[in-house]
């Protein structure tokens, strides 16, 4: 049989609301009490029932982190950050993971419906109108990061800005041929369609023209496809000199290894350009010349920002942007 708040009352020789008030840090709780509380925890192994409480309270006192998957660094380095919110606050919500592969909607209307969380964070996920707008009826703040979204606060990164500096980097290095590495359903996504944008603007400002057969496109961005994308470029019936991956620093590094395999220089053949700046862009060899984006001060901002939303139900929806930089290293 399980121990009830009323056991641990009886044990402590208080009432059962002194417990509960003891257990939530009550100001009104003297430290003596606090220890005949917490010994009587302690002595009858007790744990609060934290989903009959949120069945009551209509809260979950949890956040759901929500991704197509987690398995590449960008999502890693984001969660970090997501983390260190939690881990600054004195009473974090708990956290739950959810990956959608795909199916978001489905997955979204199912936390929605089951009451399975407080808050959102959608990680690279733009759910239709009709779900933002159901969240927004429903009062459960949804923060969506590198993604534009209606009735949500969205978290997002200069990519067209990022996107040009890579390819400008490339061009003042003395390469003219160009091949942008890119994710196969660039149109779905804000980051890959912004990438792409700033890499065609730089082309046209600096009059280079480009081969409509120099894009190269990955589908899950695995370090692998890395491989198979350096041999479509060196196997390419056109001069390709200089490559911007837009597509991340993982299939970059996997770009370079098939080179190295390959018995091509990096730079002198092919200088590559990636982006995000995950820690081991710098010790790969040669280290890889990348655009940085602040994922886990995104991740840390995505927490605080779902947090204030619950405390105070008044803050209004807003778009937030993050600079970029580029990181010159030896790739270049």
């Amino acid at each position: 049989m399980s121990v009830t708040i009323h056991d641990v009352a009886k044990r402590a020789g208080v009432s059962h609301t002194t417990v509960s008030w003891t257990i939530h840090d009550h100001p009104g709780i003297t430290e003596a009490t606090k220890k005949k509380v917490f010994k009587a925890i302690e002595e009858l192994d007790y744990h609060p029932n934290y989903l009959a409480r949120s069945l009551v309270k209509g809260k979950t006192n949890t956040i759901a982190v929500i991704a197509n998957f987690f398995s590449s660094p960008f999502e890693m380095e984001v969660l970090k950050g997501v983390e260190q919110g939690a881990n600054n606050q004195k009473n974090p919500y708990m956290l739950t993971f959810y990956t959608t592969m795909g199916k978001h909607e489905e997955v979204l209307k199912d936390i929605l419906y089951g009451k399975r969380a407080d808050a959102a964070i959608l990680l690279s996920i733009s759910p239709p109108k009709s779900i933002s707008t159901l969240f927004k009826k429903n009062k459960i703040p949804l923060i969506v990061i590198d993604e534009e979204v209606t009735k949500a606060t969205a978290i997002q990164v200069d990519h067209f800005k990022g996107s040009y500096l890579a390819t400008e980097h490339l061009i003042h290095t003395g390469k003219k041929h160009l091949a942008l590495v890119i994710g196969d359903k660039e149109s779905e996504i804000l980051s890959q369609r912004e990438r792409a944008r700033g890499f065609y603007k730089a082309l046209a400002d600096n009059k280079l023209p480009f081969e409509k057969d120099a894009i190269f496109t990955v589908r899950d961005f695995y370090f692998e496809e890395g491989f198979s994308v350096f041999n479509s470029i060196h196997s390419a019936p056109f001069p390709i000199d200089g490559i911007f991956c837009a597509a991340g620093d993982v299939i970059a590094q996997g770009i370079m290894l098939e080179a190295k395999k390959n018995g091509c220089k990096i730079p002198e053949e092919y200088a590559i350009v990636g982006y995000d700046d995950i820690p081991s862009s710098s010790l790969v060899y040669p280290a890889l010349t990348t655009i940085r984006q602040p994922l886990f001060q995104i991740g840390k901002l995505a927490y605080e920002k779902a947090a204030l939303m619950l405390v105070d139900k008044k803050i209004k929806e807003e778009v937030i942007v993050y600079s970029v930089d580029l990181v010159v290293r030896e790739s270049t």
